[in-house]
């Protein structure tokens, strides 16, 4: 499977951590996606061995998954548009990636999408420390990557802003001061948008 991947780091201190900063945080988030489209991209082969097994890690089992994205210009492209399938082909990538990439297990992987809607946690978390891949792209030798994933069938510029803006608040609450988060956007199932904010 072929990727374009878009890579942005931010630091800490360009993020609002006040509960009177919406506005700029808005105003953040639609600079990170004016910058995730006028970035060179990255051309990334994923190994579609890897989706197979990583769709078992998708907080949703559903059967032969990737036959799904067969009928995006079909008479089925309801059954492609749906929360449920988009989100775990989101994930199944995402996490295909992360193993490819910088060797992250896919065992090591815990999915806590289940108890996402809370809006208190990420999608997952990964140990900095047992990856020298990971340490070495992060410049670290220890901590914690909060992970979000998305994906959009149909891109909307406006949406994404807007879930930016939304994981930004939760994994904030998460990784401030000290961690990492890595925020993951699959769009039109040819894109990869990363946003890595740093301590």
């Amino acid at each position: 499977m072929k990727l374009k991947i878009s890579w942005l780091k931010i630091p800490s201190d360009l993020i609002p951590h006040e509960s009177n900063e919406n506005e700029d945080l808005d105003v953040v988030a639609e600079g990170i996606v004016e910058t995730l489209e006028q970035n060179q991209n990255e051309n990334f082969e994923l190994d579609d061995k890897l989706l197979i097994i990583s769709s078992i890690y998708s907080s949703r089992i559903i059967e032969d998954l990737f036959s799904n994205t067969s009928y995006l210009l079909g008479r089925w492209g309801g059954k492609y548009y749906s929360g449920d399938i988009s989100a775990s082909i989101g994930e199944a990538i995402v996490y295909s990636f992360l193993e490819q990439r910088f060797s992250i297990k896919l065992t090591d992987i815990i999915p806590l999408r289940q108890v996402k809607f809370q809006g208190i946690i990420t999608d997952t978390f990964i140990n900095i420390e047992k990856y020298p891949k990971l340490k070495e792209f992060l410049d670290t030798e220890k901590g914690t990557l909060y992970t979000n994933i998305r994906s959009m069938i149909k891109y909307d510029r406006r949406t994404l802003a807007k879930n930016i803006s939304k994981d930004i608040i939760i994994s904030e609450n998460l990784r401030y001061p000290d961690n990492y988060s890595l925020l993951s956007y699959l769009i039109e199932m040819k894109n990869l948008y990363l946003v890595v904010i740093t301590p």
